[in-house]
């Protein structure tokens, strides 16, 4: 999880500037096997501050990876900016747990490990800090449980707002879960309805 500690150390380390932190996570190489895979570290990109942050799980093979933007390119990309404009959420940042896409040894992609999302972890503290969201929404289990903790469960399509380590969340699939055909299209546009009609009503507050 993303506990305030960490959160203030690393606003401290990169001056309160999203340039600064773009520039330092396009820079990194904590990671060697996906320094060896990757095109490019990808940062968040999008409004800051923001009223709604999506937090996906990495930059996709053909998405991220070649754009240097995340969930731009691809399908996921496209399915998860459609709904988004769709719904009419306007001031919206996004970003990953990790920041390169990694990979197995025949080329395919793979969940990053423990120790990769570790190391990755202080940037998206440090970009939620910057970004100031009302409503981080987690794109799969995996971004759940690293903002919402394993006790929580994962729950999309009867979701409410969740406080966690200082932020509000949301669970949500992730949209590479709806391109394979895990969860239906509908269902999924009723989830985003649902979660901006909080948002455009103001009911979401602010975490203390």
């Amino acid at each position: 999880m993303v506990h305030a500690s960490a959160r203030h150390f690393q606003i401290r380390s990169y001056k309160t500037s999203i340039d600064n932190l773009s520039a330092s996570i396009r820079a990194c190489v904590r990671c060697a096997a996906l320094v060896k895979c990757r095109s490019q570290a990808v940062p968040g990109a999008g409004a800051v501050p923001a009223e709604v942050a999506f937090v996906g799980l990495a930059p996709g093979r053909f998405g991220g990876d070649r754009t240097g933007v995340p969930f731009e390119g691809d399908r996921s990309g496209e399915l998860l900016r459609r709904m988004i404009r769709d719904v009419g959420l306007r001031s919206v940042f996004i970003t990953n747990v990790v920041r390169c896409n990694p990979r197995d040894a025949r080329g395919r992609n793979r969940d990053p490990s423990a120790s990769e999302i570790a190391n990755c972890r202080g940037y998206l503290a440090a970009e939620m800090e910057l970004a100031r969201p009302r409503l981080v929404v987690c794109l799969g289990r995996i971004a759940w449980r690293e903002l919402a903790g394993r006790e929580r469960p994962f729950t999309p399509g009867a979701a409410n707002p969740t406080i966690a380590s200082g932020l509000r969340l949301w669970p949500m699939y992730h949209p590479g879960y709806v391109i394979r055909g895990a969860y239906s299209e509908k269902s999924y546009r009723r989830d985003f309805a649902r979660m901006a009609r909080i948002v455009h009503a103001g009911r979401i507050g602010t975490p203390d």
